[in-house]
Order: C-alpha cells, then sequence, then structure tokens
C-alpha cells in the first residue's frame, strides 16, 4: 500500500479506481503503482466538486511510495500567465544580507561533514537568482549555475551573484560536464522533473566517487496535504490535493521519506541526511506555529523535503 500520511495507508476502498501505470519513474519498478485519483487543472478548494474533465491521474508507487502524473497534465492557455513573477518574486527577497544565514546548515555540511576545501567544485541546478550560488563562493567554492529561466539567470549575472563564464542559461536536460567533475551537486527542486531517475543518474555522472548529491522537493507527507486528503476521501471525491499542474514547470512528482530511502538502497547510495521543513504554518501565534514547525520536522510532514545522499 501507498504511505499517504500520518502512517495510514489507503484501504482497496480508496483505490479502487481503475487504472495502472507501466513503470514508476523513480524506481522503474513494472506494474506496482496504483490510482490514487484526479488532480484539477485549477484551484481545488476543500469541495471540488466531481468534474474530472479537466484533470490528471495522480498514481503512486507501492515500493517506493513515489507519487506522479501520468500523463502530464495539460495547462489551459488562458488559465495562467507567468510572465515574470518569479523574477518579481525573487527581487523581493533578493537581500544579500540574509543569503548567509539561511543556507547556514549547507555551509556547516560543506565544511565539516564533506569535509571540501577551499576551491572544491559545486554545481547549483536550478540556481534562481544565485543566492546559494552566492553564498557558495563567499565560503570558497568554485561555483558553476544553471537557471533555464532567462529573467532570473540575467539577474544573476547582472548583480554578480553569479559568475558569466560559470553560469549556463539553459535546461538541465540541455548541460553536459565532464564525468566525475564535482564534488557537491544541488539538484532541485526535484518534483519538476517528469523522469526523475533520469535526472538523479545524470547529475550522478558528474559527481566524483565520494562526492554528495542534494536533492529538494515538495514533501507529498505534508501535514496540510493529509487533512485535505481526509476531506475528500470524506466527501466521496475522487479528486487528490498531490501535485500541481497550475503553473510551468509542472509539479509532476511528490516524494517522502521512505520514497528516498528505498532509491538509495536500490542504487547503492548513502543517505547522509534527511529532513522536512515546515516552511509556512499560516499560524499566527508564534507559540503554536513554534509547536507546528517542531512536529513538522520531527515527524517529516512540512511542506518541502531536503535530502543529501553520497555517491559511493
Amino acid at each position: 500500500m501507498c504511505d499517504i500520511g500520518f502512517g495510514f495507508e489507503l484501504t482497496k476502498y480508496f483505490m479502487n479506481y481503475p487504472g495502472k501505470i507501466n513503470k514508476c519513474p523513480l524506481c522503474l519498478i513494472e506494474n506496482e503503482s496504483a490510482f490514487l485519483g484526479y488532480r484539477l487543472n485549477k484551484t481545488q478548494g476543500l469541495f471540488p466538486g466531481r468534474d474530472y474533465s479537466n484533470a490528471t491521474k495522480v498514481y503512486c508507487c507501492k515500493r517506493c511510495d513515489l507519487v506522479y502524473n501520468h500523463p502530464p497534465a495539460v495547462l489551459p492557455v488562458d488559465s495562467f500567465v507567468e510572465d515574470d513573477s518569479l523574477l518579481t518574486l525573487a527581487q523581493a527577497h533578493s537581500d544579500l544580507g540574509n543569503y548567509e544565514g539561511a543556507h547556514a546548515d549547507i555551509i556547516d555540511f560543506l565544511k565539516h561533514t564533506a569535509k571540501l576545501k577551499a576551491g572544491a567544485k559545486v554545481l547549483d541546478v536550478g540556481s534562481g537568482i544565485g543566492r546559494a550560488a552566492y553564498v557558495l563562493r563567499q565560503a570558497g567554492f568554485e561555483v558553476y549555475s544553471i537557471e533555464p529561466k532567462k529573467e532570473l539567470y540575467d539577474f544573476a549575472n547582472q548583480n554578480k551573484l553569479t559568475q558569466v563564464e560559470r553560469s549556463f542559461n539553459r535546461s538541465f536536460e540541455d548541460c553536459d560536464f565532464e564525468k566525475e567533475k564535482f564534488d557537491f551537486i544541488f539538484l532541485e527542486p526535484l518534483n519538476h522533473f517528469s523522469e526523475p531517475h533520469a535526472a538523479i543518474q545524470k547529475a550522478l555522472v558528474w559527481l566524483k566517487p565520494g562526492g554528495y548529491l542534494h536533492l529538494e522537493t515538495v514533501n507529498k507527507r505534508w501535514l496540510y496535504k493529509s487533512i485535505l486528503l481526509f476531506i475528500y476521501r470524506f466527501t466521496f471525491t475522487k479528486v487528490v490535493p498531490f501535485t500541481s499542474p497550475l503553473r510551468k514547470p509542472y509539479n509532476v512528482c511528490e516524494y517522502s521519506a521512505k520514497t528516498f530511502k528505498v532509491y538509495c538502497s536500490l542504487n547503492n547510495l548513502k543517505l547522509s541526511r534527511l529532513g522536512s521543513y515546515a516552511c509556512e504554518t499560516y499560524i499566527k501565534n508564534k507559540w503554536a506555529d513554534k509547536m507546528m514547525r517542531n512536529f513538522m520536522e520531527r515527524y517529516y510532514c512540512g511542506m518541502e523535503m531536503s535530502v543529501i545522499v553520497q555517491k559511493q
């Protein structure tokens, strides 16, 4: 069975909808993915209704617990216009003084656990406006960055957050580096890759033996999603809250702690760090907010997953 949240398992009653996918895009097992329900191509809310004509199917792998869309959602042209909204958001959070604190845990890991020396080569995939790249350079590392969105790429270079000669305005799929070039690779967010196994394996080719791969992704066990799923089941709708086909790039896969544990065991990788971040609790009381954050982090039910694996 697929673990959906709070450690509960979906019963056969909730998995009796027809349809199976041939192969999981992460662990690649065949005929072991259960159909969970539909994700609408619009905001679902608490009571999404029962019109599934404009929806994508959501599956869960019984072995690795990956949740994914198949086929990928198709966004109506007039339903959402992205424009430069990501750049606007990035500019609003572009205070250099906050960068170092936000990445202090990664710098600590690189220096004290990975024991990387100054000049070690680091690759930041999906570098955005270059916040992580900037902090890593300040820490003495040789940083390369990949950012497919031109507005973010230009912003990072113009503000000297990334280095033009080591930054690439192209997709991860179109990039290529020499084998075993990097000591550490950021591959995030993983939930945007429809073929996550292929993406991870490509990154591992560029990684030196003993090097580390950092993955960040949406957590399928996010507490609020578990609550929302309960509401949907209680109202007998076939809609599920997993994945998000509302905007590009689509969130087509979601992961849990179990997902990474299984994947590492199957691919001879060492799981060096596994954590869940609450991000937003939407609770105004600071004491209640702190208690909720501690609960989410302890039981891996925060909004995001952060994972570091080591290549053997």
